[in-house]
């Protein structure tokens, strides 16, 4: 899992800079194309303005994808920040309701934030891939000496005993990086009921 998260964070800066960059010193390139023509070709120009609206979406793709295999927000400011910052992004991408509630508690860092804010992340994109759910909620409390993380969709919900391999393999990759945090897992779902994910790891002072 450590090298695992080395990686996305390897690929994450290499997205952003050296991906980011090109793209950058291309729309610079697309916007002078389209101020030298601008008074002699228009058909030229629009061509060039479609360029830059095109490159400017690509930018921004880049940039969440980057932000998606490694945010930086969970590296500088902590756990909360990242989650918030993940579920907005998520309602925005899948036009699914999705609240994050929290409780005031201590600073997570480390392993545990990555394990939780991980759990977050599989578990909503099983919600837009095979939920049919129009609502999500994450909480986050902490109860003695324990982070409590509980992730619920209203969608059709299934039989948790009944999954194939593939559909299984997101809650196997879940449950694998709570135990490696010394944390237990556990999936509560039925059909036509919703689905509950909750994820419970000791806090230490270490």
């Amino acid at each position: 899992m450590t090298g695992q998260e080395k990686e996305r964070a390897y690929l994450a800066r290499e997205l952003h800079d050296e991906l980011g960059q090109v793209l950058t010193a291309l729309r610079m390139e697309a916007v002078w194309i389209r101020n030298r023509v601008s008074a002699s070709d228009p058909t030229a120009s629009a061509r060039a303005l479609t360029m830059c609206e095109l490159i400017d979406k690509t930018i921004e793709e880049v940039r969440g994808l980057a932000i998606r295999l490694r945010p930086g927000v969970l590296d500088h400011l902590g756990l909360v920040d990242a989650i918030e910052w993940y579920t907005a992004d998520f309602e925005k991408r899948y036009d699914i309701s999705c609240v994050f509630e929290h409780d005031a508690g201590p600073e997570i860092r480390g392993n545990i934030a990555t394990a939780a804010y991980r759990i977050t992340q599989e578990a909503l994109t099983n919600v837009a891939r095979h939920a049919a759910a129009s609502r999500a909620k994450v909480t986050m409390s902490f109860e003695n000496s324990a982070l409590m993380l509980t992730i619920r969709d209203n969608g059709k919900g299934f039989e948790p005993e009944g999954l194939g391999d593939s559909d299984g393999l997101g809650v196997a990759n879940m449950r694998e990086r709570a135990n490696l945090v010394g944390g237990t897992f556990d999936v509560l779902s039925r059909p036509g009921s919703g689905s509950r994910i909750c994820f419970r790891v000791p806090l230490t002072e270490s």
